[in-house]
């Protein structure tokens, strides 16, 4: 990569950039047009396609500019089922602008149990409750060493702390919606976690912080996309890899280096956060050996002089069509090409409660305490003399 290269990438997003970061936006010939920005609503999700959405870019503390941790996939069944992967801070905001139905989003897989991939859970159970939400959450996710570091002891304990929000609500929605239903499985080895209506998904043991980290495949009407959660660049990524991959999305932290140069503070301040990560050279190992149709780095800190480095980094071992993803980043999956484009965003996003096969409970409502009849005021009340 040639020092000029960076001038080919289009801006970031939020300074106003319009499309997707990368040169390449394109793999293969699609067999339909796309236009140039996606527009919610305004183009339907075709039988046999795949449709991955980056709702959270982003790191550990979110930003306006990026989300936490989070990737959504659609497919084009006869049901349209909806998979989210991890649900970091702010990213079902991002949700909300893609107009798509909440009853839907009923599906959760959890990498890891960092709070950055899973802070948003709280919101998706209890405040898309209230939203119209009316069926139960789905939460799938890895055991850990321990059954306090496990997926299934996490969501008990959110539950928990939503007891006063999910009795208050009580008659809003329906029992249902009250219920976080969660497979916990083994984190130490490859294997199926799902399969159903034409979408089978494998998770696979990732190295990052401690034991109990996953990453994920998904596959589906011959498709297939891979989703590295937060990891080191390790060899189980690349055997769940076998048989081809049409979009491969792996975290990309900055190194150290690119870090101390950006912020003037000693090198070794950073280098504890990225020996847990994977950095742009070693993201770029990792796609010369799983050679993906279409490359996606992910959870990266998107300022200009770092997008510039991590380019040119990664591009010193790799060649292939790289993305960096930014929030709201769309990638379209077919046989014939993958897509990569920018989403037009809606700042204030009404919720789509969409269909829903269980019946709401409305009326079964909590009774109130003694004291509120006293406390409130009546609508005839005269104003204070």
């Amino acid at each position: 990569m040639s020092g000029d290269d960076h001038l080919a990438l289009p801006e970031l997003t939020y300074m106003g950039g319009t499309l997707a970061m990368t040169t390449t936006p394109v793999v293969g010939t699609p067999a339909h047009p796309y236009p140039e920005v996606f527009v919610p609503l305004w183009e339907e999700l075709r039988d046999g396609e795949m449709r991955v959405t980056i709702l959270g870019s982003g790191n550990p503390p979110p930003t306006r500019a990026q989300a936490s941790g989070s990737v959504l996939v659609e497919v084009g069944n006869a049901e349209r089922d909806m998979f989210l992967f991890d649900v970091g801070s702010g990213s079902l905001a991002n949700f909300l602008c893609l107009k798509l139905p909440v009853n839907g989003l009923d599906k959760v897989f959890l990498s890891h149990l960092h709070a950055d991939h899973t802070a948003d859970l709280i919101t998706l159970f209890g405040s898309f409750r209230k939203a119209g939400r009316v069926g139960p959450l789905h939460v799938w996710g890895p055991n850990g060493s321990e059954p306090r570091f496990g997926t299934k002891r996490a969501v008990e304990c959110i539950a928990e702390s939503c007891a006063w929000d999910t009795e208050s609500t009580r008659g809003h929605a329906s029992n249902e919606s009250a219920e976080m239903r969660v497979t916990e499985f083994g984190a130490s080895t490859t294997h199926t976690v799902y399969e159903d209506r034409g979408v089978t998904i494998t998770a696979f043991p990732v190295v990052h912080g401690l034991d109990g980290a996953v990453g994920y495949r998904i596959d589906f009407a011959g498709l297939s996309v891979v989703h590295s959660g937060d990891t080191r660049p390790c060899w189980p990524l690349v055997r769940a890899s076998e048989g081809g991959v049409d979009l491969l999305i792996h975290e990309c932290f900055p190194s150290a280096e690119m870090l101390a140069g950006l912020t003037g503070k000693p090198i070794e301040q950073f280098e504890a956060i990225t020996g847990i990560h994977t950095v742009p050279r070693m993201a770029g190992k990792v796609f010369s050996l799983v050679e993906p149709r279409m490359a996606g780095l992910w959870h990266t800190l998107l300022v200009p002089p770092l997008v510039e480095g991590i380019f040119q980094q990664l591009h010193t071992v790799y060649d292939g069509p790289v993305v960096q993803t930014q929030d709201l980043t769309v990638f379209n999956v077919t046989k014939e090409a993958v897509v990569a484009r920018q989403t037009e965003t809606v700042a204030q996003a009404m919720v789509i409660e969409g269909e829903s096969t269980i019946e709401p409970t409305f009326g079964d409502r909590p009774t109130p305490p003694g004291w509120w009849k006293e406390a409130l005021i009546p609508e005839d009340a005269l104003a204070p003399a």
